[in-house]
């Protein structure tokens, strides 16, 4: 007997006896992808005129005009459409308390797990380097006297008034000399121009003063590159932010392993990350994931991570697309491997290659299937084709188009029951059939 004919008869045979069954659900993803920090805010664009000033938006949009620029490539002129980054990554998961970003020069405010306001600040300069670290807040005062360090030219108190440099507003931290406060000059914000302090906008700084208290937890860090997870969408971003403390370049071979902690790192879009480390601009860019939608014969598929661009083809979770085309999804052991069934159809995959086993014969996959946070992501288009269904696409509403082609439900499913009787002996021939499509995989070559 042939090769060939040896894996057909393979197949044939776990056909008829069942793979393990996994779980249909995508909890395994779902949990991931809550670890990401989240997305804030959404962007504006807005018309300028030429007698406008950038900082005079920035301010009025609540952000610096140093992120402005940034955002806008730097070149602003006259009568541009700004794009306003009042979309921001945030930086990492705190259930309450202050994050403060000295790369992004961004104050987050967290409340049960979520931020709820963001605030551009002005850091350290360097030489004056604002010190990372978990610390809390120890003091407030309203209207407070500021004591020359010895840094300063002055030698006398500051009484409250225009001329403290404190502002009108004062949170004292725990490491001593250090806090966050008002100032006097509002166009640094946004800017590395500080002995260390964090300065505020004076209606930021009062804002945040009612909304914080005595023993408010406050981490600062710097982190250049950032992850955000936007649920909605299902959509991975990326943010990128400048480097005023010189401490090193980031590599996109950086932002993969940064990304494996998520178990997201084999489906990074590494041309997004090439293009997003070009130019440290701030704004969230998608790097795993997309926002279009996917419909199977005019019903919305409910995917926890967005379909993904790869190849020639979209990966999406392997669950909700054969529950949608009424297909089973089993697992071979350790989920390297799976096969699609319907009907007479079976398509077995191979997690990371771009060949697959379907009607006994070796076939070109336009994306090779692979795991994200342990499950499994295969590519659409072929899955459907394979199957005997079609694609297609809506442009406009950035939707992709789905029909099974054989009528949802025509077949019933292998029972639950009778897969776990089968699945020890599943297991044994799991093993064969790998082995056999290693080696046609590798003939194919």
């Amino acid at each position: 007997m042939t090769k060939r004919w040896a894996l057909i008869w393979l197949v044939a045979v776990i056909g008829l006896i069942g793979f393990a069954p996994p779980s249909r659900a995508q909890t395994e993803l779902a949990r991931a992808l809550a670890r990401v920090p989240p997305v804030f805010g959404e962007a504006q664009l807005y018309p300028r005129n030429g007698t406008e000033e950038i900082p005079d938006i920035a301010r009025r949009f609540g952000v610096s005009a140093s992120a402005v620029f940034n955002a806008n490539g730097g070149e602003l002129v006259s009568d541009e459409l700004l794009l306003i980054p009042t979309e921001r990554v945030a930086p990492i998961l705190l259930q309450d308390g202050i994050v403060v970003n000295l790369a992004e020069r961004n104050l987050y405010l967290y409340e049960r797990g979520r931020p709820v306001r963001f605030f551009p600040v002005a850091v350290g300069r360097r030489g004056w380097e604002t010190p990372t670290g978990e610390y809390t807040i120890v003091n407030k005062a309203e209207n407070p006297t500021w004591f020359p360090p010895s840094w300063a030219l002055e030698e006398e108190p500051v009484p409250p008034g225009p001329d403290n440099p404190l502002g009108d507003r004062w949170m004292g931290l725990s490491v001593k000399g250090y806090g966050i406060h008002a100032t006097n000059v509002p166009a640094s914000i946004g800017l590395y121009g500080s002995h260390g302090c964090m300065r505020m906008y004076p209606e930021h700084a009062h804002a945040l003063y009612a909304m914080v208290a005595v023993g408010t937890p406050v981490v600062i860090i710097y982190r250049r590159v950032v992850f955000g997870f936007e649920p909605e969408q299902g959509v991975v971003y990326m943010a990128y932010h400048p480097d005023p403390y010189l401490v090193g370049t980031i590599r996109s071979d950086y932002v993969r392993e940064a990304l494996e902690p998520y178990g997201l790192h084999t489906i990074v879009d590494m041309a997004a990350v090439e293009r997003a480390l070009q130019r440290p601009t701030g704004v969230p860019t998608p790097i795993v994931g997309s926002s279009a939608k996917v419909m199977v014969n005019g019903r919305a598929l409910d995917l926890a991570l967005g379909p993904t661009r790869t190849g020639r083809d979209w990966l999406v979770p392997a669950g909700p697309l054969t529950e949608a085309l009424a297909a089973d999804l089993e697992f071979g052991p350790g989920r390297d491997y799976l096969v699609v069934k319907r009907g007479y159809e079976r398509v077995f995959y191979s997690i990371g290659s771009s060949k697959a086993l379907a009607g006994g014969q070796m076939v070109d996959l336009g994306a090779a299937p692979q795991l994200a946070a342990g499950y499994p992501l295969i590519p659409l288009t072929a899955t459907v084709t394979l199957l005997g269904g079609s694609v297609g696409r809506d442009e406009i509403r950035e939707t992709i188009l789905v029909w099974d082609g054989w009528g949802t439900g025509a077949y019933p499913r292998t029972s639950p029951s009778d897969r776990q009787a089968s699945g020890q002996a599943g297991g044994l021939l799991w093993r064969l059939l790998a082995d056999g499509v290693r080696r046609m995989s590798e003939e194919a070559r």
